[in-house]
């Protein structure tokens, strides 16, 4: 049915042909498994600064080597480097960007505000790709993205595919939309995930997530696993994803193996191809495609948060939590491995997770060797009594899961690739009378006296594909933009001609050694800025508390201390005015007029938690601007790039410790804010939660479940409360979930520090 529908309530619109496919790539395999199997783009992280870092990932000479075989075989390549960066972490940013730059990705998926400065001032050859972690949700963040520099968007997961459509129709022509199609979902709004970070410092927008959400909680009514989402899969309404205008569709999974990236891509490009064909088509496909699916090995299948319905039932708090295809349970753990009595077929090489019924997570391991009666054996049967052989310890009666099966070998292919020209971007502009290529800073120039082209006109993306080949021995173009004006006539015979002698003038103008030299007098030029960067030193603020309506101060002198209220609360003019983080696309209008009513009634400050707000503010002269969490600020170039866009105050990410704020006060251009006491939100979700009250998991730790309009919150049942850190120039207490006269309190990372 969601089929007919999706096909018969857009058939007015045309399917977008040129929608790109965009795979995981965990590592070199993975890359090629998801080319061959169709994938028109793969993302891909170095080994640090990337949001998947328990991954293999891929080294500089790697990636260099999937670049140059994905550029020549028409396909993209773009780099993650999505985490939150500390201030002690800058430097070595820096110089990971620019050899980045010099190999050239197609784009850097970036999260931290600090790293799209760094790029746009210093590295300005990388193009930029905002990830979800950045939580962009609304047309406002789309068009404050324009203002960064960023060209596409990569959407929060809690987005309905309506509120999509009506910011297709918002955006900025510049920006493109990135979506997820398939794969695992977190249960929490992207970039904003504390629990992880709260219960052993292992931060999820670090990449070291330890997924406590898929373990088994406690609550009043029973237990479950209350925050473990089902799996993304939207084959059924792939037609109508396909009508909304965006522009990539992406697959989760850069912690799968090959197996899955092949199975993965290879249904949904069956599906593409089929719905823009017709829709007889797409209906014919679907049974093969959902073939291909049930072999990615993943949890139950979901519309994931872009249906209403499917968000109401998204969480099935009688399922474990973990992914993969039942295959048996655990007998006995021995000595040199553990027993396993089958449900359904082993085989060498497949990859199990052996997974606890407590829902904590469990050892993945390959199988190499498995023996059945004492016998060495390939594969084992179901109704055996197999030994798999390891040195991991797991727990008797634990669920055998298998997430991955063996794969066919392509080290061989990944050997052969062969080492990369430096590339070169090119900036072409071409009319009747001349045509300029601009190219490492120099420009070369040729006379024409072409003819007007009447009703066939030369295209910018022909000239674009004829200068894609230019190269000399040691350069190939890299980036190749083309401005055609005047309609000229120009035989592809000329062009060609054109392009060989261009090539000729960079082999005797332009060297690998100029290129590199340029590179690093910017990285110099950021290493000189940032040596230089100093606080501010006359910066005075108060004190400040969140306090919501009908609340009153506690252990804090009200005398001095600013007040925090948010929009529902209604903040007299005296008051800080605090933005919700999260809010919906047929909201802004609503959260604009209350912004402007504040300001009408004589309001002057007003406290943003999420960088869209930057862009509801426009227009607002007078005001003094704050951030507050859940906007990460982590390092001093993040405090720059905000104090660009008018910020006056920043507030230091409450994941930090105690040095990495000492360290960051001592470099930020904008005065700080140190959160220090309070029950933070360690995660927010749209999703309808099965529980509440009070949640506790096998540890022993405890949290609490409340409701704020359409979102679920999680805090903990311990207050935070730390001292005030050298450098700050003043703190803020949070009293909307905690309210001053706990006993017993954490420090959070205060004292361990985040890793």
């Amino acid at each position: 049915m969601l089929i007919f529908y999706f096909f018969v309530a857009m058939k007015s619109r045309n399917i977008q042909q040129n929608v790109e496919l965009l795979a995981p790539a965990g590592n070199p395999a993975c890359a090629i498994a998801a080319f061959d199997a169709g994938a028109d783009a793969v993302y891909a992280g170095l080994k640090r600064f990337n949001a998947r870092e328990r991954t293999e990932n891929f080294s500089v000479e790697d990636l260099d080597r999937l670049l140059g075989y994905a550029r020549k075989n028409g396909k993209k390549v773009y780099v993650t480097f999505n985490t939150l960066i500390k201030e002690n972490e800058l430097s070595d940013a820096a110089t990971e960007l620019a050899n980045l730059e010099l190999l050239h990705p197609d784009a850097v998926i970036v999260q931290d505000l600090g790293i799209v400065r760094l790029i746009r001032e210093y590295f300005p050859g990388l193009t930029v790709h905002a990830s979800t972690q950045m939580g962009l949700h609304n047309s406002a963040g789309l068009r404050f993205a324009q203002d960064l520099g960023v060209t596409r968007v990569i959407l929060e997961r809690q987005t309905t595919l309506r509120e999509i459509e009506a910011m297709m129709q918002a955006k900025p022509p510049e920006i493109e939309l990135e979506m997820f199609i398939h794969g695992a979902l977190c249960c929490s709004i992207s970039g904003t995930c504390l629990l992880s970070s709260w219960l052993g410092g292992w931060s999820g927008n670090r990449g070291k997530c330890k997924q406590p959400c898929r373990r088994r909680y406690h609550a009043e009514n029973g237990s479950g696993f209350f925050l473990s989402s089902q799996d993304l899969c939207t084959l059924e309404i792939l037609p109508g994803i396909l009508r909304s205008g965006v522009r990539s569709l992406k697959i989760e999974g850069r912690l799968r193996r090959a197996d899955y990236v092949e199975n993965a891509v290879a249904a949904y490009r069956l599906a593409m191809d089929a719905a823009a064909d017709s829709e007889q088509a797409f209906r014919e496909a679907m049974p093969r495609a959902k073939e291909l699916l049930t072999k990615t090995c993943g949890r139950k299948w979901s519309l994931g948060y872009y249906t209403e319905q499917s968000r109401r039932g998204l969480i099935k708090y009688d399922t474990l939590g973990a992914s993969g295809l039942l295959c048996g349970k655990v007998v006995s753990s021995e000595k040199n491995g553990f027993t396993v009595s089958p449900s359904r077929r082993l085989h060498l090489g497949d990859v199990i997770r052996v997974q606890p019924r407590s829902g904590d997570e469990g050892p993945a391991i390959t199988i190499t060797k498995m023996s059945v009666n004492g016998q060495s054996v390939s594969r084992a049967l179901k109704g055996e009594i197999v030994l798999i052989h390891s040195d991991k310890p797991v727990v008797p009666e634990s669920l055998v899961y298998k997430t991955g099966e063996s794969v066919s070998d392509y080290s061989k292919r990944i050997a052969a690739l062969p080492a990369r020209k430096t590339p070169v971007d090119l900036k072409i502009s071409l009319d009747r009378r001349w045509i300029e290529v601009w190219a490492a800073g120099k420009t070369w120039t040729r006379a024409l006296n072409l003819e007007e082209a009447g009703s066939h006109p030369l295209l910018p993306e022909t000239v674009m594909r004829e200068f894609a080949s230019a190269s000399t021995e040691s350069l190939a173009a890299g980036h190749v933009q083309a401005e055609v004006a005047e309609n000229p006539f120009l035989p592809s015979s000329v062009l060609k001609s054109l392009r060989k002698e261009f090539s000729g003038w960079m082999a005797e103008n332009i060297t690998s050694d100029m290129i590199r030299a340029d590179n690093r007098a910017r990285l110099k030029a950021f290493q000189d800025h940032y040596a230089a960067m100093r606080p501010p030193q006359s910066a005075s603020f108060p004190d400040a508390a969140i306090v919501p309506r009908g609340k009153h101060l506690h252990r804090t002198a009200a005398k001095g201390m600013a007040t925090v209220r948010g929009i529902g609360d209604s903040p007299s003019p005296r008051e800080e005015l605090l933005l919700p983080f999260f809010i919906r696309e047929n909201r802004l209008s609503a959260v604009r007029g209350q912004i402007e009513e504040f300001i009408a009634k004589g309001g002057k400050c007003v406290r943003i938690t999420s960088v869209h707000h930057l862009e509801l503010l426009k227009g607002c002269p007078g005001l003094t601007v704050k951030t507050c969490m859940p906007l990460p600020v982590c390092n001093s170039m993040a405090a720059e790039e905000l104090a660009s866009f008018g910020t006056a105050l920043a507030q230091a990410w409450l994941e930090l410790g105690k040095t990495e704020l000492e360290e960051l006060a001592r470099k930020s251009p904008l005065p700080l804010e140190q959160y220090t006491y309070g029950r933070p939100v360690l995660l927010a979700t749209h999703a309808d939660i099965p529980a509440e009250g009070k949640l506790t998991d096998a540890r022993g730790n405890e949290f609490l479940i409340s409701r704020d309009h359409d979102l679920t919150l999680l805090t903990a049942d311990c207050a935070m409360d730390v001292p005030k850190v050298r450098g700050m120039v003043c703190v803020l207490a949070d009293y909307r979930h905690a309210d001053g006269t706990e006993r017993k309190t954490r420090l959070f990372n205060f004292d361990c520090g985040l890793s």
